[in-house]
């Protein structure tokens, strides 16, 4: 997949198609919620698990009480990559 960042109309277009991911200074965004702690833990190893197979990780991974944050960016493109939004939606699929 293509490493190459962005351009504003196409992060527009990326966003348009990830429900509840916003673009933040840090990069794309979501934030998850479950109904205990112990869920909060595995989907952020399920999160791990994505990124490892695909070599591709969150820039963070924020586990608090009955919710997860997710980020991403790639910071060798200097931005948001395909790749990031490829990542996004996986974990969108299995929330």
């Amino acid at each position: 997949m293509n490493r190459h960042k962005l351009s504003a109309d196409e992060l527009k277009t990326a966003l348009e198609t990830l429900e509840g991911w916003i673009m933040g200074e840090a990069g794309i965004s979501s934030e998850f919620s479950f109904s205990s702690y112990p869920e909060c833990v595995a989907f952020a190893v399920r999160v791990a698990l994505i990124a490892q197979a695909d070599d591709h990780h969150p820039d963070a991974l924020t586990i608090g009480w009955g919710r997860v944050r997710v980020t991403y960016i790639t910071h060798s493109a200097g931005g948001i990559t395909a790749l990031d939004v490829d990542a996004a939606r996986k974990i969108s699929q299995f929330k």
